[in-house]
């Protein structure tokens, strides 16, 4: 039986958390892989070399993932006895891909995972972002419409902003080294809300977030060594990410008025043409009509059209 969550995993797609996730862990790790579900993570793991140890709450999904996995665990980070059967073990990355948000801690779930932290680790996280601009879309409706997955997923507990996300990786004893983005444009969630729910003011005033159409954050993060380098570093390299990322938003919005732009002038181009066939037309019927009306019937209505 797979899990709803299951998906299937384009490894050329770009603008995808699983990809991310894969690119930020690497080739040849042991991972532990938080919520492995069915097995879709697990798989992509293996392809690049690295030994899997799967955590799942949900015994009847994770059959499917055992090929993959070098051990499952079955239980709930909430309740902390998981971390028993992990006692002493040491892993290169640790995986909570969509799985924070389904906590009721997650603050300790990162504590403890910390732990267990091989000397060069990182965390993994991805997490939906609720500023995406189709949530406020739907707040403003006075809607907050729940679904099996997505952002408003009914299961999720906790609900993130870059900014929350950040500030509890910290807490946690981490530090942020990385941070990529996965977007959806306004109007393309699930959420389901439409240009006739909202004013072209408000709309630009929402999109002048930089998050406004962001679907998912998905980070990298290490233990805090407590120096000074390395907290500046990793707020230079956020920092460097959002420059980046709001000049990728100026780029797409140029390119959507370029392409804009581009179809009108095709259009008037063609109609120059259909305007250019007309007159052709006009001219082939003006030359026979001068071929055949006596010339004094012509000079007649010459005449006529100069004196109006």
């Amino acid at each position: 039986m797979l899990s709803h969550y299951h998906a299937d995993i384009n490894p050329d797609d770009d603008n995808n958390s699983h990809v991310a996730m894969l690119r930020l862990i690497g080739f040849n790790k042991r991972v532990l892989e938080a919520g492995c579900a069915s097995g879709h993570m697990s798989e992509m793991l293996h392809a690049q070399g690295c030994s899997v140890v799967g955590v799942e709450i949900d015994s009847t999904v994770v059959q499917p993932a055992v090929q993959w996995l070098e051990r499952v665990i079955v239980g709930d980070f909430d309740d902390g006895k998981l971390w028993i059967d992990l006692e002493g073990e040491f892993f290169d990355a640790i995986l909570f891909g969509d799985v924070l948000e389904h906590l009721k801690d997650p603050l300790v779930a990162l504590r403890e995972s910390a732990k267990h932290l091989g000397p060069a680790g990182m965390v993994v996280i991805s997490v939906p972002n609720i500023a995406h601009a189709d949530v406020k879309l739907a707040l403003i409706k006075g809607t907050f419409p729940y679904g099996e997955t997505g952002l408003l997923d009914r299961t999720h507990i906790f609900f993130f902003t870059k900014e929350g996300l950040l500030d509890l990786v910290k807490e946690a004893g981490l530090i942020t080294t990385e941070i990529c983005r996965v977007t959806v444009p306004v109007f393309g969630t699930e959420i389901g809300v439409s240009p006739n729910d909202v004013n072209d003011q408000v709309l630009e005033a929402i999109l002048q977030d930089r998050e406004s159409e962001t679907y998912q954050f998905v980070i990298k993060a290490v233990r805090d060594d407590g120096t000074k380098s390395l907290e500046g570093l990793s707020a230079h390299l956020i920092e460097l990410t959002d420059q980046l990322h709001d000049e990728t938003r100026r780029y797409e919005a140029l390119r959507t008025t370029h392409e804009g732009l581009a179809a009108e002038f095709q259009a008037l181009a063609a109609a120059h043409d259909a305007d250019q066939l007309d007159l052709a037309h006009l001219r082939h019927q003006t030359d026979l009509v001068k071929r055949f009306v006596p010339r004094p019937l012509l000079n007649f209505f010459r005449k006529r059209v100069n004196e109006r």
